[in-house]
């Protein structure tokens, strides 16, 4: 067998053969597979979440000194349910899928990936239970 610019040239080189061989375990590793699975359900539903996301939602263009609804942005309890609703809708989300990018990728790579996939989710869970919180300190406060 000839290697492309050795047949293009019309010599008598040829290319080295090599002998690939693919190592399979003799059992099923069943960890890897439930750790493959868990991951893909994680992205699987951070790309589904923006359709199903309700986040707060003050127009097209980013409203500065605005509170969350009911709340004035000058009192305490609104500059708390501002940081909140950031941190939980816009902050915790996009470095939760940093991490779990680059668990992928280290994944891919063959490096070690859970750290990342643990804080991603982790982060996650975070903004769900931060949104939760703020649920119910609206809730209380009769906000709508």
């Amino acid at each position: 067998m000839r290697t492309a610019l050795a047949f293009w040239r019309r010599s008598r080189v040829s290319a080295s053969t090599s002998a690939h061989l693919h190592y399979r375990p003799a059992e099923i590793n069943w960890m890897h597979v439930a750790l493959k699975f868990a991951l893909g359900l994680v992205l699987l539903g951070n790309f589904a979440a923006p359709f199903a996301a309700r986040a707060q939602n003050l127009g097209t263009s980013p409203q500065f000194g605005q509170a969350v609804q009911g709340q004035q942005a000058t009192t305490v309890e609104g500059t708390v349910l501002n940081i909140v609703n950031w941190g939980c809708n816009v902050i915790a989300p996009v470095i939760a899928v940093a991490c779990l990018g680059v668990a992928g990728w280290h994944f891919k790579s063959g490096r070690g990936y859970f750290g990342w996939g643990v804080t991603g989710v982790a982060l996650m869970v975070i903004s769900g239970l931060g949104r939760m919180a703020e649920g119910f300190i609206t809730q209380a406060q009769g906000i709508q």
